[in-house]
């Protein structure tokens, strides 16, 4: 006798599927691995779940690296973003606030609990729980690391594209 192996598949249009803005890393992303069968040398084509941390590992989709500051002065509060730079004081490289006269190399976005600071210079910046900047408008690297609307410094930092989303546009 042989075995009934009729299913029922649905089948979807890719248009009817809900978008996915992915503000948090997915659990799995759908990959496709080329194996080569080491026995006939054929290569296996092959679809495998991987996890969404293995393909974005710092997990916000930010370009974000963590510097230790060796400055406890350094602080970034929550919800807001600073200009800092690398300055080389002898006997280590500390992250310093920038300013109207010393230029950011980068935006520091938060504070780890190991007394790590956050960093990107490119890209978008996610601030989930929102920011009190305003929407379209160019932010320019002012006193202290902060962020201004006043161009005097002509260190250009970002644009808001949106209530928690910044768009990097240092230069």
């Amino acid at each position: 006798m042989k075995p009934d192996c009729a299913k029922n598949v649905e089948i979807q249009d890719i248009a009817d599927v809900p978008i996915d803005n992915i503000e948090t890393i997915p659990d799995y992303f759908i990959t496709e691995r080329d194996i080569v069968d080491p026995s006939t040398g054929n290569t296996i084509r092959s679809f495998t779940r991987t996890p969404g941390a293995k393909i974005l590992p710092n997990g916000t989709l930010d370009n974000v690296v963590a510097f230790e500051a060796n400055n406890t002065a350094l602080v970034v509060p929550e919800n807001q973003v600073r200009g800092v730079r690398v300055v080389n004081t002898g006997s280590a490289n500390t992250l310093q606030y920038a300013d109207t006269t010393h230029a950011p190399m980068m935006i520091a976005v938060g504070n780890t609990a190991g007394g790590l600071v956050l960093c990107q210079n490119c890209g978008f910046i996610n601030i989930p729980n929102g920011h009190s900047l305003s929407v379209g408008v160019q932010y320019y690297q002012g006193d202290d690391g902060e962020p201004t609307t006043d161009s005097t410094s002509g260190y250009k930092l970002f644009i808001p594209v949106s209530s928690t989303r910044l768009a990097v546009n240092m230069e």
